[in-house]
């Protein structure tokens, strides 16, 4: 094993690296020494390039596991960091201010769309669209079908490599969404079709995880009155190829499947045609521009099912055949799929297809046409740079919007032309397919804007720059969490666990297998989280990928080639996330040349749960062992400055106090308190600040109060982004302490799950973890990470100033080889460490 390269992984896939680290210092004048130790621990040999197609293929499917949404997310999701979320899509209320539909449409049919008749309709499960959490349609319909098709086409690569459950995991909650939404009648008629949940100008005010949420999500539906063509048959055809995928082995659900996507393609056979609404629900987000290639895609599926030619006929006045070579396939763009369905049928079922279409439009019978020949048309386009451009690397670029998008939509394209008319085996088409896709893994020299800007910022304020001309530039992988070169931070909140997504440090999990928008057609890339254009991601986005990964596999895989078996999710041991919660603050010294004064205090309640809760609670505990008069204790007060839940929710922060602590362990300790009764406040991203102390009448010392060690000083309460992490503040849950460590050295009771070998059953163990030596633990929280590698890496750099001081107990921590110095020896196995090449319990040796 290549030791140097596997670290090097381990650190990118956790989301650090020797140049992460040295930009998280942010130190000024030459590199940092953290990050230089950091990068010497880790190795500075580039990775060599590895073109592993069932890795690929495994990495692709990832994502969608991190966009799940509804209530059986726990149920069906591979990484632990996800959980339930939006429960209440499945409770949407039956009235006009929670849905578009009217009072009487509602009554009339009350008994379809409320079967249980609770009041509620039933909207849950399906796919967040992006970094953010509405469920738009167009997007889901067509990734549940592109996803479908890949699956159809190259169902032996997904065998092979083992990801055939996975994939038809991800189908059937597309499939099985798009089900709950289709309202049928006693006679199997479409009453109702859910298209959107969600509104993207009220999501789109939030940054936070999708367990916490709690924005209003309203439902859109259409109706016959408002029959919106393209909905329909876009989810019609995805339930059509989900038969196809699941007839032969599992025949009822299949069934179910064709059900209703006969009824939904009925529905839109039989009503007026007509496009979308784009400002009821979508807005501009997604404006559809057309129904014909959506209603046509339909229409192929479902001959491919049934060879019924009035399906056929369906096709003949709305099929637009010149269409293909003239964009790329795409939510908004059915043409190029269309044609190879066509293809398809001509090929093995219908040959008449094209003169009967060419009688019906009124074409010469002497016009050359062929759907195939159309395809190809489409992929010389994009490989001449007919449509878009090449770039100087030779990248098909389309739109710097999602250019991987399109590029890897090609590249399906191109795949499935050479299955069906090069006897199944690559030809020039396919071989470029791979040459793209390995540009995306990372076989380029691509520009690093964020480096760039970076360099500008310290010019401007006077600083040296932090990276050389020769580090602007290298290779970079769009696929998150693949390789040593990854881009690391997608525009994606729940990946992010960050409080905005303007904030520069390490995303909290890994986005493995996320498709990153792509570089521009200069060849030049932004892996900021803040970047929603170079570092978007979304369902569409991976849609194609996922199939054009199976296509590569399919084509051009070995026995050499083998799924990741070491795979970092990203995830914490814990089902249902972690289960720490701290606080993330920093402090403001108000003091009067009396001696008197306050300590305010702005913070953020953070946790690495994804179970929410509603009774958290923190406590800020302080000595008034300063006072000249004991009884001067009631000067003391607690003063609210912002509550940012009362500004933005119906709830808010109480602050009330003080208390004391314990008068049997130290009578001068006391505490004030903040509860958000009935509101999930950990990891909502809600500011509160208060000031606590007094202005007159004594002497007020912060600096022998518990929760003011180590907390980051600032000059004024208006230095967002400033917050860093304490376990002074601690957090609680009623009257439980789940985060942060108390005057005593009591901290959280940590529930534990253990398999008895052998057994098949699971014991739970309660341990309360006492104030002893955790090494490696440097932040003091219980637990060996990254946030530890980061604050030694600091504090071997004497990074005062940025880092509070390691207390007595966290220097002694950070000693992990216990040669009674911390240097840089300690970073290093830390980092091993957390790479798994050595074990937490070689500390010490």
């Amino acid at each position: 094993m290549n030791t140097k390269r596997t670290l090097k992984r381990r650190l990118k896939a956790l989301g650090l690296s020797g140049a992460m680290l040295a930009g998280a210092l942010c130190l000024p004048g030459a590199a940092p020494q953290g990050g230089d130790l950091l990068a010497n621990a880790a190795g500075d040999a580039a990775s060599g390039f590895d073109a592993n197609f069932a890795k690929l293929l495994q990495y692709s499917i990832y994502f969608y596991d991190a966009n799940m949404c509804g209530t059986d997310v726990s149920e069906n999701n591979r990484l632990n960091w996800r959980g339930d979320c939006h429960t209440y899509d499945a409770q949407v209320p039956m009235d006009t201010e929670h849905t578009n539909l009217s009072s009487a449409f509602l009554t009339a049919n009350k008994d379809y769309l409320d079967p249980d008749g609770d009041g509620f309709i039933d909207v849950s499960g399906g796919f967040h669209d992006a970094g953010d959490h509405v469920k738009f349609g167009m997007p889901e319909n067509y990734s549940a079908a592109t996803v479908g098709w890949g699956y159809y086409e190259f169902r032996d690569a997904y065998a092979a490599t083992g990801q055939d459950a996975h994939v038809e995991t991800i189908l059937r909650y597309f499939n099985d969404y798009l089900m709950r939404c289709t309202f049928l009648d006693d006679s199997g008629d479409v009453v109702a079709f859910c298209y959107q949940v969600g509104d993207g100008d009220i999501d789109h005010a939030y940054w936070q995880a999708p367990e916490i949420d709690t924005m209003d999500r309203p439902a859109f539906f259409l109706t016959g009155d408002k029959p919106q063509t393209d909905y329909v048959a876009s989810a019609a055809a995805s339930l059509a190829i989900n038969y196809l995928n699941f007839k032969d082995t599992d025949e009822a659900y299949a069934a179910k499947s064709l059900k209703y996507a006969n009824a939904l393609y009925d529905f839109a056979r039989d009503h007026e045609k007509e496009l979308s609404d784009n400002g009821d629900g979508p807005k501009q987000y997604y404006s559809s521009s057309k129904w014909q290639d959506d209603y046509c895609w339909a229409s192929a599926w479902m001959y491919k099912i049934t060879g019924d030619h009035a399906y056929l006929e369906e096709i003949y006045p709305n099929y637009d055949y010149y269409a293909a070579p003239c964009y790329v396939y795409c939510w908004n763009d059915m043409w190029g799929g269309v044609q190879c369905v066509l293809g398809e049928i001509v090929s093995e079922m219908y040959p008449n297809f094209i003169d009967e279409y060419k009688e019906a439009a009124g074409k010469s019978p002497y016009e050359e046409m062929d759907c195939w020949a159309s395809v190809k048309e489409a992929l010389d386009t994009y490989m001449s740079g007919g449509i878009g451009e090449i770039s100087p690397q030779g990248y098909f670029w389309l739109n710097t919007w999602g250019s991987a998008r399109y590029n890897t939509a090609a590249q399906l394209i191109a795949m499935v032309y050479d299955k069906y008319t090069n006897n199944n085996q690559p030809s020039k088409y396919s071989d470029w397919a791979k040459g793209q896709m390995e540009y995306l893994m990372g076989n380029n020299d691509i520009t690093y804007q964020e480096r760039i800007d970076a360099n500008t910022e310290a010019e401007n304020s006077g600083n040296p720059a932090p990276y050389s001309a020769d580090e602007l530039h290298g290779p970079r992988c769009f696929i998150v969490g693949f390789n040593d070169v990854a881009a690391a931070y997608p525009h994606h909140r729940a990946s992010s666990g960050l409080s905005k997504c303007e904030d520069t440090k390490p995303q909290k999990h890994v986005l493995v297998g996320a498709l990153v928008g792509g570089p521009d057609n200069k060849d030049l890339h932004n892996d900021v989280t803040k970047d929603w254009i170079y570092n978007e991601v979304t369902i569409d986005y991976n849609a194609a990928f996922v199939g054009a990964s199976a296509g590569l596999y399919h084509f051009y895989g070995t026995d050499a080639m083998q799924p990741d078996p070491d795979i970092d999710l990203g995830t914490s041991e814990e089902e249902g996330g972690g289960q720490d919660y701290w606080v993330e603050a920093y402090a403001v010294d108000d003091k009067q040349t009396s001696g008197a004064g306050v300590t305010k205090l702005a913070m953020l309640v953070c946790t690495d749960s994804n179970k929410p809760r509603t009774d958290i609670s923190v406590r800020y505990y302080f000595s008034v062992k300063e006072l000249s008069n004991p009884s001067n204790v009631s000067l003391v007060k607690g003063d609210e400055l912002y509550d940012q839940t009362s500004v933005e929710t119906d709830f808010d922060g109480v602050l009330s106090g003080p208390y004391q602590y314990d008068a049997s362990f130290d009578p001068d300790i006391y505490y004030i308190e903040v509860k958000w009764d009935g509101y999930n406040i950990a990891n909502a991203n809600k500011k509160y600040q208060l000031a606590v102390g007094f202005y007159y009448g004594d002497t007020w010392d912060p600096t022998n109060d518990w929760s003011y060690q180590g907390i980051t000083k600032c000059k004024d309460t208006y230095q967002d982004g400033s917050e860093t992490r304490t376990d002074y503040i601690c957090v609680y849950s009623g009257d439980t302490l789940v985060g942060g460590i108390e005057p005593n050295g009591s901290k959280p009771v940590v529930t534990t799950a253990a398999t008895t070998e052998g057994s098949g059953t699971t014991t739970t163990t309660t341990t309360t973890t006492t104030d002893t030596t955790v090494l490696g633990d440097v932040d003091g929280n219980g637990k060996v990470e990254v946030n530890d590698l980061v604050r030694l890496a600091r504090y071997v750099a004497q990074d005062q100033e940025l880092t509070p001081a390691l207390t007595a107990q966290q220097v002694t921590n950070a000693d992990v080889n216990c040669d009674g110095t911390v240097d840089a020896s300690d970073i290093t196995m830390i980092a091993r460490a957390l790479a798994r090449l050595t074990s937490l319990e070689d500390f010490g040796k």
